[in-house]
């Protein structure tokens, strides 16, 4: 996938966010140069493309799914509950 061609196409319409954590993707240039990326998640019938804050893939990266999962559940349960 070219990210940043996908990046710049997202960037442009000024509605996209990280999948994980809401933060608000930035101009395009620096949302390229700050390191967001963008995946695309399998689904039963048609594939999703995400967007992935720089933050949230570090941490991903350093917990692992499940538990880089389990303590964005924390955080979304401790400010909502």
């Amino acid at each position: 996938m070219d990210v940043h061609g996908a990046l710049h196409a997202i960037c442009s319409t000024g509605d996209g966010y990280c999948w994980y954590c809401d933060r608000k993707l930035p101009e395009a240039e620096e949302a390229i140069g700050s390191g967001w990326d963008v995946q695309r998640l399998e689904g039963e019938r048609v594939a999703s493309i995400i967007v992935v804050c720089p933050v949230c893939q570090h941490e991903k990266s350093e917990l692992g799914e499940e538990g880089f999962l389990r303590s964005l559940t924390l955080r979304v349960c401790n400010s909502t509950c």
